[in-house]
C-alpha cells in the first residue's frame, strides 16, 4: 500500500525558466453577413473571425527545463503551473492536453511577459 506522500511524488515534475508569453487571450469570435457592391456585381458574404490575437501555444517537447533536458513528447494529465517575472499575471487558457498548452498574458501588459513554469505530471 502507498501512502499519499510516495504516490505525490512518485510524479515526474519539471522547471522550465526564462519563457518568453507573448499570446494574448482571444476575445471569442463573430459570424457575420455583408452585402458588397462594386460596379454592377452584388456580393453577399457570409463568414466566421476571432476577435483579438490569439494565446500562444506551448508544445512540451520544445521546453527544455533547468538542468538542459528537453521535456518529453507525452505528459500524462499535465499541470502548468506559470509565474510571472513581471507584475502582469500569466495563465493557463484551458485545459492541457497530454503533449502542449495554451497559455496568455494579460491584455493590460505592454509587451511579452517573461514567466517560469512548473510542469507537473499528474498521471492516472
Amino acid at each position: 500500500m502507498h501512502s499519499g506522500l510516495e504516490k505525490l511524488t512518485s510524479r515526474r515534475a519539471w522547471f522550465v525558466p526564462d519563457v518568453v508569453i507573448w499570446g494574448l487571450p482571444s476575445l471569442g469570435g463573430v459570424t457575420f453577413l455583408t452585402a458588397e457592391e462594386v460596379g454592377s456585381t452584388m456580393s453577399v458574404l457570409f463568414g466566421k473571425a476571432d476577435i483579438g490575437q490569439g494565446e500562444q501555444e506551448l508544445v512540451f517537447n520544445q521546453l527544455v527545463d533547468h538542468r538542459g533536458n528537453q521535456l518529453p513528447v507525452l505528459i500524462k494529465s499535465p499541470r502548468v503551473i506559470p509565474r510571472s517575472r513581471d507584475r502582469y499575471p500569466v495563465f493557463v487558457v484551458g485545459q492541457e492536453s497530454s503533449d502542449r498548452c495554451r497559455i496568455a498574458r494579460d491584455s493590460e501588459a505592454p509587451g511579452a511577459v517573461t514567466v517560469d513554469l512548473l510542469i507537473l505530471e499528474m498521471g492516472d
